[in-house]
């Protein structure tokens, strides 16, 4: 699912890009080739132009000759030889220029000798007069002879006007029909890139969300497989164990601690130990229990529970989450500890629950009753004597046997070790020991009474629950690394998703420009060409085209809100909204806002994501304002449900506006929400969505409050720390 998303985004994102490259490859086309009808046009208005002086030439050229005849002056033939010169240069000028026309070529040829024709009439005629002659007759028949050439002269150039009249009409209908064409090819696409990229949008957001869920859900399984894999592990030691949370409820509870407290172990999931067993309050593994929590450190106890008349052992494990504790019943252990100390005076510090060996030595720690360790170790009275006894001890233990033993020697304090020995079979089995000096009343050692306690199946629980511990611990970081891998791997799609959007965004822009710069040149240089619907139309595309440059440069700021912020610092607020109110001066000034607000706090927060929370907000209340002059108040306090030593700030933005109704508060926080037509008011719909994500990524939350033809009060939240 994840892959073909991907797929869609990219080739929506791709065809967006072709789409809009077409567009503008058309529109290219089209300007070019609208130019070319446009010189096309000029190039028929040229040879108009030229038909109307080579005209004008011959009239100037006849009006001097007449006047010349009329008054007889020669200074009316001074222009004679100007005109006729401009005649012949219009005539090779519509040679030139009618090249492509083998119609008007052909007319040209036939007009030739009858310009040649008309001007040998004239000087003729101007020769007559020059000389004064009388002959009327030859005068008349010049006359009628020029009158002749002169009709077919217009009548030919009139043709050729005609034809180029034509040509002219022609081409101006097809300079409109390319100027509709590039209207129609710019509208099609950019509507058609404009629902791409809403999709493309709506996809990437649908994404990032299926990103986010998998990766909750593959933390989740992990947690629950560590919990189930620690389980298996604490069913199988010996020792009770139970865990409390934070607020002394329990989270587990094993099978043998369950048949310790005679209660169903499911049943105490989730309750408080001491609701459970009030009897517990005030006994010193209660107030051991709230020391390991305040000091965080291990603890190990052995105390005697009146209510239940046993004696147990607790070790207390502190973590963040709260206790682990290992306990069990060593009621036999103490009591036997109790009798033996009521007996005789030699063996009162006997300690020993489960007595593998009982033994006496001297004031120097040799030897004098080793039955017991005899009996236990298999060795004989020769192999006991002096210090033949540590023979039997393991060999990589004897060093500290002895380290040990000649410290509580020296300073006469209880001697205890642990260390292995081998009994009667030759097998190692751990063992604890524990031995007592005897003091005369001179504080003089006289003897030692000391017991080895077999802990071997203990010794191995433990080792056991430590390897098993190290194993679990293996297998967490192992996963942990597979999980940070993944959560990497889903950091790095969204940037590379994130990177992709911005450079197919800025793509997207370049051909938005090129639209909208040939689209107003379009209107400037053919304005005389174009009709009203074609200059609206051009108009609705270059306006078109800038609020969809917006809207892209509008939703790159909301994608970049959680990726490219600046870290936390302490942020003034003030000089946050001084940039903001400088940045909004020019609409401050036009609307001739009345701004006011509070002394505000210095939070942790991105300055720059700060500014333009301000921003938007207080750029909506001098939009969305009533015929009076907007009154805008920034206020702040902090916030009363919180009452601990840091509460949040609650800010808020307050204004006299139009007012919002009711049920649309909680929708105008939506991408592309809008409640106005653009004609209303402009935008993108954009600027509360990227509000609300300015705050959420602040650890705040923001709403509203409005009524209608009133104002609009908007409220966020900013934790101070």
């Amino acid at each position: 699912m994840r892959q073909l998303t991907e797929k869609f985004v990219i080739g929506g994102f791709g065809l967006a890009l072709l789409l809009l490259s077409s567009v503008g490859a058309a529109s290219f086309w089209s300007v070019q080739k609208l130019k070319e009808d446009k010189q096309w046009v000029t190039h028929t208005n040229q040879i108009l132009n030229i038909l109307d002086r080579l005209n004008n030439g011959f009239l100037n050229a006849e009006s001097g000759q007449r006047a010349f005849m009329l008054a007889g002056k020669v200074d009316y033939l001074k222009n004679y030889g100007t005109n006729k010169q401009e005649v012949y240069q219009s005539f090779q000028s519509l040679r030139q220029l009618t090249r492509d026309n083998p119609n008007q070529q052909r007319r040209l040829d036939t007009l030739k000798p009858l310009i040649d024709r008309r001007f040998n009439l004239l000087e003729e005629l101007i020769d007559l007069l020059k000389q004064n002659s009388s002959d009327r007759t030859k005068l008349i028949v010049i006359t009628e002879q020029n009158h002749t050439v002169t009709k077919q002269f217009q009548l030919i150039s009139q043709l050729m006007k005609d034809e180029e009249i034509i040509l002219l009409q022609h081409r101006t209908a097809l300079t409109n029909y390319r100027v509709n064409q590039i209207i129609f090819v710019i509208s099609v696409g950019y509507a058609l890139s404009f629902a791409l990229l809403i999709c493309v949008y709506i996809l990437l957001h649908k994404q990032i969300r299926i990103n986010k869920a998998l990766s909750e859900e593959a933390i989740h399984l992990e947690k629950q497989a560590a919990k189930a894999q620690l389980a298996n592990i604490l069913e199988t030691v010996s020792d009770a164990f139970i865990a409390l949370d934070n607020n002394w409820c329990y989270t587990y509870v094993n099978e043998r601690a369950g048949q310790i407290f005679n209660r169903n172990r499911q049943e105490l999931i989730g309750k408080n130990i001491w609701e459970e067993f009030p009897e517990g309050v005030g006994q010193k593994f209660y107030h051991a229990y709230y020391q390991a929590v305040a000091e965080q450190r291990v603890l190990e106890i052995e105390e005697y529970y009146p209510p239940w008349d046993r004696w147990f052992e607790n070790r207390i494990y502190p973590a963040k989450e709260g206790l682990s504790i290992f306990f069990q019943d060593i009621t036999r252990r103490k009591l036997a500890e109790i009798t033996l100390e009521e007996s005789e005076k030699r063996y009162r510090s006997l300690v020993i629950a489960t007595a593998q060996a009982v033994w006496i030595a001297d004031a120097h720690g040799l030897p004098k009753e080793f039955s017991s360790w005899r009996t236990l170790t298999g060795q004989s009275e020769e192999e006991v004597k002096d210090w033949g006894w540590l023979d039997a001890i393991h060999p990589e233990d004897r060093q500290l046997t002895e380290s040990i033993w000649n410290q509580a020697f020296a300073q006469k304090s209880i001697y205890n070790v642990e260390h292995r020995v081998r009994v009667t079979d030759g097998s190692y089995r751990f063992f604890a020991v524990r031995a007592i000096p005897v003091l005369d009343a001179n504080e003089q050692i006289i003897e030692w009474v000391g017991t080895h306690t077999d802990i071997t199946e203990r010794k191995l629980a433990d080792e056991a629950l430590k390897q098993a511990k190290v194993e679990l611990e293996i297998k967490v970081a192992e996963r942990t690394a597979e999980l940070y891998k993944l959560n990497e791997d889903l950091k790095r799609s969204n940037q590379e998703l994130e990177q992709f959007a911005y450079v197919a965004s800025h793509d997207l822009q370049e051909p938005l420009r090129a639209v909208a710069g040939y689209s107003q040149l379009l209107g400037q240089e053919y304005q005389e060409c174009l009709d009203e619907s074609a200059r609206e139309y051009l108009t609705y595309i270059v306006d078109g085209a800038t609020r969809m440059r917006q809207l892209i440069q509008d939703l790159l700021a909301f994608s970049r809100v959680g990726t490219r912020g600046q870290a936390f610092v302490a942020t003034d607020c003030n000089i946050v909204l001084h940039q903001a109110l400088s940045n909004l001066q020019v609409a401050i000034a036009e609307s001739q806002a009345m701004i006011t607000h509070d002394p505000l706090p210095t939070v942790l927060a991105d300055k720059t994501q700060l500014v333009q929370l301000f921003q938007n907000l207080i750029g909506n209340a001098i939009k969305f304002r009533q015929g009076e002059s907007p009154q805008i108040h920034i206020g702040v306090a902090k916030t009363a449900e919180n009452l601990e030593p840091n509460p949040d700030w609650l800010f808020w933005v307050k204004d006299n506006g139009i007012g919002i109704k009711p049920q649309y508060l909680e929708r105008i926080f939506e991408v592309f929400r809008r409640l106005h037509t653009r004609r209303e008011f402009a935008g993108t719909g954009i600027g509360l969505a990227i509000c609300k994500k300015i705050v959420e990524r602040h650890g705040g939350r923001i709403w509203a409050e409005s009524q209608l033809g009133i104002g609009t009060t908007f409220y966020f939240t900013l934790n101070k720390n």
